[in-house]
């Protein structure tokens, strides 16, 4: 029901956008350029929520597979940010990503991931952030790197850490790993302002713990909320 609910919107602002583009309606150029960069945002969201859904299904099924390869981090978090910085524009939300931290430095940003689904959790943590966020914020993203010291005893491999921080109305305490089951939404049905299913936080933990790592929030009502990829 909250999958479908979610699908009819963003396809009625569609339909009806188009039709009136179609028909002649909106003769104005620079009208015309907003309903044209509505209709691609939207068509975004849609893609993204599909995405989330068919993700699920296969998580859901034991059916979810990644493909581990060298990728460059760093340039996979500017990538996600280019595609989202339209949405934030539209919510009057300022992305800001801060400068990396690596200590010690390395020669590469590059990490043995499955990069196409560490964008999606990344995805999905920043667009949570922009919807939570009141207008004029900042969304904050922020990349540390921790590599093995060089001749050190510690066997352990690379860790590599991506924070998303908004100024949002917080999250409880008591509600930390609540928010990680599957179709749970903060508030009751008709106090929720905010777009969603209530999947996409289950699918980052999903992912995160299928390369090793883990999810971490640091969050209390009315001080924003933090959350990063381990």
């Amino acid at each position: 029901s909250s999958v479908s609910h979610e699908l009819r919107a963003p396809i009625a602002s569609v339909r009806l956008m188009a039709e009136s583009l179609d028909r002649g309606r909106i003769p104005e150029p620079e009208r015309q350029k907003g309903y044209f960069a509505f209709i691609v945002q939207e068509c975004r969201r849609l893609s993204s929520l599909i995405e989330n859904v068919l993700d699920f299904s296969r998580i859901e099924q034991g059916r979810k597979q990644y493909e581990f390869e060298p990728t460059d981090i760093a340039a996979l978090v500017r990538e996600t940010l280019n595609l989202l910085e339209p949405y934030a524009i539209e919510k009057g939300v300022l992305l800001k990503l801060h400068p990396w931290t690596l200590d010690p430095q390395p020669s590469t940003l590059e990490l043995n991931v499955d990069g196409k689904a560490i964008q999606q959790a990344l995805v999905n943590l920043i667009d949570n952030a922009i919807k939570h966020s009141p207008k004029g914020e900042a969304v904050e993203i922020e990349l540390t790197l921790q590599s093995p010291e060089p001749g050190g005893a510690s066997s352990e491999a690379t860790t590599c850490s991506l924070s998303v921080s908004d100024r949002g109305p917080g999250i409880p305490a008591a509600e930390h790993e609540k928010i990680f089951e599957r179709f749970y939404r903060r508030g009751s049905e008709l106090r929720r302002e905010t777009q969603g299913v209530g999947i996409g936080l289950s699918i980052v933990k999903h992912i995160v713990e299928a390369h090793g790592g883990r999810v971490l929030v640091a969050s209390e009502p009315g001080k924003g909320s933090r959350f990063t990829l381990e």
